[in-house]
């Protein structure tokens, strides 16, 4: 006869552990719920990927808007007057040109044109890109502006070839180190001059020199005093024709300013990654050369751009061109450089796609200003199309 201790083992015995049909079906349980959680950690981490991916597009897309709209409102500054007279260019000369429209120093010095663009792979790049692997059937756009900023000029003194322009404050932040040789410009309201020139230093006192017969400056001859139909001297502009004039009311005064004049050219390129990006090439800060190419933003995959141009002459838009358009049947840098100034507004469209994987499933086709893109292979990035339209307010007669 069992004792009560032997009953009490024998239930201890027959109740510890699990049968193995429970051990399944826990081991189903926990599988189908270990699915449920990787299905939503897929389908969060999904999209994160597709809002971060969007983020960064649309923040990409703000600033390179708002970058090339800046640039593009300065097309025509020229300090307190403006590019209204742009069929004659009477108002401005460029002193690193020719009469001809040539520019001995090569295309970055050819501010009679402050704006022009070609398409990669159908037109001729500019001597300095040449070199670059810009995207083919990507728009470049290239600028020649003035800067906003700038200092008082007090006096202009003149020494054989040489003119001395003392200004108001040496020690401006956008003016270079005393003896760096930069592009500069000179503005009176009525007028504008483009040269190269260097300080002789910061304190109050330093002027800005020129040296007229020191490349990339164009010195043509002296001995004419009057422009009537012979080529000015270079000098005849800056030292006597209008900088010089009283202003209309009050005493004598130059009523001119100093400014930086700045060259841009921006166009798609491949980054170090693979991913096609848009760059900018500018002058040195400290020299009239050209930078280092720099990126700007990252996954701009294509530019295209369109040219609102006045064909009457009248200071409003007629049509829209691209560049070939805007440049057909013009065969030399004059005619060119009179196409160019026709250009009254622009067109921006901006393909622009996210660095990473986004989680897009399929490759879509997005035109940008009728140009249909369709990716050759689904990389998974996210892509948005920017599109814009930017007068150029110091054009309009109106402005």
């Amino acid at each position: 006869m069992k004792t009560n201790k032997q009953n009490q083992l024998a239930r201890i015995n027959h109740s510890s552990g699990v049968s193995l049909i429970e051990l399944l079906i826990a081991l189903v349980i926990a599988g189908l719920l270990a699915l449920g959680l990787v299905q939503i950690f897929g389908a969060s981490r999904s999209t994160s990927q597709l809002q971060d991916g969007l983020s960064r597009v649309q923040e990409n897309g703000r600033f390179v808007t708002q970058f090339m709209e800046r640039q593009l409102r300065m097309v025509g500054f020229m300090g307190c007057g403006a590019d209204t007279g742009r069929f004659t260019q009477e108002s401005f000369v460029n002193h690193l040109a020719l009469f001809d429209g040539s520019v001995p120093d090569g295309n970055p010095y050819r501010f009679q044109r402050p704006i022009e663009a070609f398409t990669a792979g159908t037109m001729t790049a500019t001597d300095e890109l040449a070199a670059e692997p810009i995207v083919d059937g990507t728009d470049v756009l290239i600028l020649r502006v003035l800067s906003d900023e700038s200092t008082p000029v007090v006096t202009i003194s003149k020494a054989s070839n040489d003119l001395s322009v003392v200004i108001g404050d040496p020690g401006a932040a956008f003016l270079p180190a005393a003896g760096d040789k930069v592009i500069m410009a000179m503005q009176n309201c009525r007028s504008a001059d483009v040269f190269a020139a260097s300080l002789n230093g910061t304190t109050p006192g330093s002027a800005v020199e020129i040296g007229g017969a020191t490349a990339p400056n164009v010195y043509l001859d002296p001995s004419v005093t009057d422009c009537g139909s012979s080529s000015c001297p270079w000098d005849f502009r800056i030292s006597n024709a209008f900088l010089n004039a009283k202003p209309l009311v009050g005493p004598a005064s130059l009523n001119a300013e100093i400014h930086r004049a700045e060259y841009y050219a921006m166009y798609v390129k491949a980054n170090a990654a693979g991913i096609p990006s848009l760059y900018m090439i500018r002058f040195k800060r400290t020299s009239d050369e050209l930078n280092d190419p720099e990126e700007l933003v990252e996954g701009v995959e294509n530019m295209q751009l369109r040219f609102g141009i006045d064909t009457s002459s009248d200071g409003a838009i007629d049509e829209y061109r691209t560049a070939e358009e805007v440049v057909d049947g013009a065969t030399d840098d004059a005619t060119l450089d009179q196409n160019w100034r026709r250009v009254l507004s622009i067109r921006i469209g901006l393909a622009i796609r996210s660095a990473d994987k986004a989680g897009v499933p399929s490759v879509q086709p997005h035109p940008v200003m009728g140009v249909d893109l369709t990716p050759a292979t689904n990389d998974g990035a996210i892509r948005e199309v920017y599109e814009t339209t930017i007068a150029l307010r110091n054009r309009l007669f109106n402005s």
